[in-house]
C-alpha cells in the first residue's frame, strides 16, 4: 500500500481511532511509523481536526522525549495519515505489565524523564491532556517517548492556559479540575503524572471503581490510599512526591513539570542513583537482572549511610537509614542488628538519665535540708547563763587572837566562776556528689586535598560555601560524605554526594540536565519557514514572537538549518538564545 511516497509495509498497531503501520520513506530512504485514520471516521470533522491538531502540537516541540511527527496529510485529503518516527519497543503498559518496577525507586527513574518532556511541551504552549501508559513508548534501548497529542490544548506564545476543559482523556487518569469541566493547565498534567508514579511504584493504580461515574467520583474526591499500604518497600520521600502529585487542589501540587523532575532526581540522587536515564536503560536491556543487582546496591547504599549517620551521633537519620535497608531487605541481619543496638542504647541513656534526675533529686533535697537547719541555727536564741546569786555563808569560828596582834578585817568570800556551755557541734554535711570529667572529644578528621574538576567552568557549592567559578577546584576536605552542587548556566543545577576517601584525590563532577537552546532567525519574510535537522519549529515570525527550544542532550549541538530556499549549518548552545542571519544561509539548497 502507497501513500504519496510512504511506503506500508505492515500494520504493527489499531486503535479506536486509527491504524498504525510500519512503512517507509522513500524519499529520505528511512523507516516510518505512518497512523492512518480509520475510514468511517474521515467524515466526522472533531476527528480530523485531532489528527491536525496533533500534528500541530508536535511540529513546534523538539524534544529527546517527544516522538517526533515527520509529516501529514492535507486537512481534506482522503484517507487522513500522519507519518512519525518509528519505535521499535512497546508501550509503558506492556512493558511495566511484564516487568514489575523493582525497587520502587525505577518507578522514580521512569518519571523524569518524562516530566522533562511534558515541561519542554509545556514551555511551547503544549498541554497533553491524556498522560496514559499507553501513550508512553519504551524503546529497546531504554529511551521512552510521549506520544498521542491528538487531544493536546494548543495555546499560543502569547496567550495563558486558558482552553476549556473536556472530560477527554482516560479516566483513571484525568485530574479532578477536567472532571469539573474547568480549563486544563499545565499542573493537569502533573496530576497525571502522579498516577503514573502510583502506579509504577505500587503495581496499581490510586482510583479504582467498577463503573467509570464511579471512578469519577473517586477522583473528585481524591483520597488515595496510602502507597506505603500497597508497597511496603516504597521510600518515604517517593510516597511524599506521589501525595503532592495527586493533591486536589492545583495550587499545592509542584509548581511545574521542571519542579517535579528536580525533585525526583534529588530523590534518587540520596537514594544513590546519580544517573536515571542510565540506570533506566539498563533495566530495559534486563529487566530481572539489574532490578536485582540495584536493590542490592540500594540497600549497601542505605547500610553505609546509616552507619555515616551514626558516627555522627545523628540517631534519627541513622534509624532511618536503616530502616530503608529493612523495608528493601526485611532480613537484613546488619540493618536489624544496628536498629537492635540503637534502641538499647536509647534504653540505657533514658535510665542513665533517670538515674541523674534522682540524684539531682537527692542532692537538691540535701541542699534543701542543710539550707533549713542553717536557718534554725541562725534563728534560735542561745540560754545566756543566769546572773551570779549571793551566797549566804554562816561565819566561821573565831579564833583565839594574840593580844598583841593587829586584829585583821576579814575578806567577802569570792564566788566560783562558771564553766561554760561547749560550743554546738555542727551538723554532719553531705559529701558532695562526684562530677566525672566529660569524655575526651574525639579527634577532628584529617583533611585531605582533592581536585574537583567539572566537566565544564561551573559554580561549586560545597557543603553550602559557594567556592565560586573555576575549571579546576583544589580543596582541603575530610574524609567522608560531602554536599556539592554543580551550577552552570547551560544546565539544571547538578546535585551529588560526594564521597572522599584516602588514597582518591581527583573526582570529576557533572553537570545537570542541559537546558533547552532558544533559536531565532533574522534576515528573512516573517512567512519563511525554519527547519532545524530536517524538523519544522515554525516560521520566522513565530520565532520573532517566541524563540524556538531546542531540546538539548548535550551542551552543544552543532544543527542544518534551513529558512525558506536558504540552508545552512550552526552550533546551537544550551540555555543561551542563538539568532541565524539567513541573509548568511547559502542559498538554492
Amino acid at each position: 500500500m502507497q501513500l504519496g511516497r510512504y511506503r506500508l509495509d505492515e500494520q504493527v498497531g489499531q486503535g479506536g481511532m486509527a491504524v498504525v503501520w510500519r512503512g517507509f520513506d522513500t524519499q529520505l530512504k528511512r523507516p516510518v511509523a505512518v497512523k492512518v485514520l480509520h475510514p468511517h471516521l474521515h467524515g466526522r470533522e472533531e476527528i480530523r481536526k485531532r489528527f491536525v491538531r496533533e500534528a500541530q502540537a508536535v511540529a513546534r516541540l523538539h524534544h529527546p522525549n517527544i516522538l517526533d511527527v515527520y509529516d501529514s496529510s492535507d486537512p481534506g485529503s482522503e484517507p487522513s495519515w500522519l507519518v512519525m518516527e518509528l519505535i521499535r519497543g512497546t508501550t509503558l503498559r506492556g512493558f511495566a505489565d511484564a516487568h514489575a518496577f523493582d525497587p520502587p525507586e525505577l518507578a522514580a527513574a521512569c518519571l523524569v524523564p518524562l516530566a522533562e518532556a511534558l515541561e519542554h511541551a509545556h514551555g511551547g504552549g503544549v498541554i497533553h491532556r491524556d498522560v496514559k501508559p499507553e501513550n508512553v513508548m519504551v524503546r529497546e534501548d531504554g529511551t521512552l517517548k510521549l506520544t498521542d497529542f491528538g487531544i493536546a490544548a494548543i495555546v499560543e506564545p502569547d496567550e495563558k492556559f486558558t482552553a476549556t476543559g473536556q472530560i477527554l482523556g482516560s479516566p483513571a487518569h484525568l485530574a479532578p479540575e477536567i472532571i469539573e469541566g474547568k480549563p486544563a493547565t499545565p499542573k493537569s498534567d502533573l496530576f497525571s503524572l502522579g498516577t503514573l508514579l502510583y502506579w509504577l511504584s505500587c503495581g496499581q493504580l490510586p482510583f479504582r471503581a467498577p463503573t467509570p461515574a464511579a471512578l469519577l467520583r473517586l477522583i473528585m474526591e481524591c483520597k488515595p490510599q496510602d502507597p506505603r499500604m500497597v508497597r511496603p518497600s516504597l521510600g518515604d520521600a517517593q510516597a511524599g512526591i506521589i501525595a503532592r502529585c495527586l493533591q486536589r487542589d492545583p495550587d499545592r501540587r509542584f509548581a511545574s513539570a521542571a519542579e517535579l523532575a528536580s525533585e525526583l532526581t534529588a530523590m534518587l540522587l540520596a537514594a544513590g542513583i546519580e544517573k536515571p536515564r542510565e540506570e533506566l536503560a539498563a533495566f530495559v536491556r534486563a529487566p530481572e537482572a539489574h532490578g536485582k543487582g540495584l536493590r542490592a546496591r540500594l540497600i549497601e547504599r542505605s547500610l553505609t549511610r546509616g552507619d555515616e549517620e551514626l558516627a555522627l551521633r545523628k540517631t534519627s537519620a541513622a534509624l532511618a537509614a536503616f530502616g530503608r535497608a529493612l523495608s528493601l531487605d526485611p532480613e537484613n541481619d546488619r540493618a536489624r542488628a544496628q536498629v537492635e543496638r540503637i534502641h538499647k542504647r536509647a534504653r540505657r541513656a533514658r535510665l542513665v538519665r533517670r538515674a541523674a534526675l534522682g540524684a539531682s533529686l537527692a542532692i537538691l533535697v540535701g541542699v534543701g535540708g542543710m539550707r533549713a537547719t542553717s536557718m534554725l541555727r541562725e534563728r534560735r536564741v542561745e540560754p545566756q547563763p543566769p546572773p551570779p546569786v549571793a551566797r549566804i555563808m554562816p561565819p566561821p569560828p573565831a579564833r583565839p587572837q594574840p593580844e598583841a596582834a593587829t586584829p585583821v578585817e576579814a575578806q567577802p568570800p569570792q564566788d566560783e566562776p562558771e564553766p561554760e556551755p561547749p560550743p554546738a557541734e555542727p551538723p554532719p554535711s553531705r559529701p558532695a556528689p562526684e562530677v566525672k570529667p566529660p569524655p575526651p572529644a574525639p579527634p577532628r578528621p584529617k583533611a585531605i586535598e582533592v581536585t574537583l574538576k567539572p566537566r565544564l567552568p561551573a559554580r561549586l557549592i560545597v557543603d553550602g560555601v559557594d567556592r565560586g567559578i573555576e575549571p579546576m577546584f583544589t580543596l582541603s576536605l575530610t574524609a567522608g560524605p560531602h554536599r556539592v552542587v554543580a551550577r552552570h548556566e547551560c544546565c539544571q543545577d547538578f546535585m551529588t554526594t560526594l564521597d572522599v576517601t584516602p588514597g582518591t584525590t581527583r573526582y570529576p563532577i557533572d553537570l545537570g540536565a542541559p537546558k533547552p537552546a532558544l533559536v531565532k532567525v533574522a534576515g528573512a519574510p516573517a512567512n519563511a519557514q525554519v527547519s532545524i535537522d530536517g524538523s519544522f519549529i515554525g516560521t520566522v515570525g513565530d520565532l520573532e514572537r517566541k524563540p524556538f527550544e531546542m531540546g538539548m542532550s548535550r551542551p552543544f549541538r552543532d544543527v542544518k538549518i534551513k529558512v525558506g530556499d536558504r540552508a545552512g549549518s550552526g552550533r546551537l548552545e544550551a540555555g543561551r538564545e542563538t539568532t541565524f542571519d539567513a541573509q548568511k544561509l547559502g542559498g538554492g539548497r
